[in-house]
């Protein structure tokens, strides 16, 4: 049986009300469906995050001692990876249909790449102006950067697995929360000499509505 070239990985916590969309989305991508599979980490959820990802993914991975943030879910999900390259799509992002078809084309084409990532689509859901504004400034500060970066984004990113591996992936004992754990991963692999890129036209709709004091509800 032929291996995935890319194993799509989604750290899930307590989203069962974002997640089924999040994992209907990639599973209605345009890459077929042999070339890539789908591991949800589920990191000690308590509500329906369980039962919502059994219905869709390929494997299901349980977070020792969850919850324990998305760094470590991230790196439980990669750690029996198949795929060549590793695509993190977080639990309240809707993928475009060609997103993981153009992560595959990228690193076919430049085996030299270590990391890519895309960006939050023109088209946020939530309809307050601070959510729209909080997306939409992500798109545009992305849209803007295009080319080569020293960081990455886990919301809709991709590494290499061998670049992964010789990283030691996200940081789970510094950061066991969401904080900036897929920007300092992007600076130890620039550090290490893996180019990364960022390509806006990669993109995903972001489901999380922001408050104004600056948190996600």
């Amino acid at each position: 049986m032929t291996k995935p070239y890319l194993t799509v990985i989604v750290p899930a916590y307590n989203c069962a009300s974002t997640l089924g969309r999040c994992l209907d989305a990639l599973v209605r991508s345009s890459l077929r469906r042999s070339e890539w599979e789908l591991v949800v980490a589920d990191d000690g959820s308590t509500d329906a995050t369980l039962a919502t990802a059994l219905l869709r993914a390929d494997r299901i991975v349980r977070v020792p001692d969850g919850p324990r943030g998305p760094a470590r879910a991230r790196n439980e999900g990669a750690r029996d990876a198949l795929g060549e390259v590793l695509v993190f799509v977080d639990a309240d992002v809707c993928v475009s249909v060609t997103a993981l078809a153009q992560f595959a084309s990228l690193f076919r084409e430049r085996p030299e790449l270590g990391a890519a990532f895309g960006a939050y689509d023109l088209a946020p859901e939530a309809p307050g102006i601070v959510s729209q504004y909080r997306n939409l400034l992500h798109h545009y500060v992305h849209a803007t950067s295009a080319g080569p970066a020293v960081t990455f984004w886990a919301g809709c990113g991709a590494v290499r697995r061998t670049a992964f591996v010789a990283s030691g992936g996200f940081d789970a004992e510094r950061y066991r929360r969401p904080q900036i754990e897929d920007i300092e991963l992007g600076y130890r692999l620039t550090a290490m000499g893996y180019p990364i890129v960022l390509r806006p036209k990669i993109q995903g709709t972001h489901l999380k509505r922001w408050a104004i004091r600056g948190g996600m509800v």
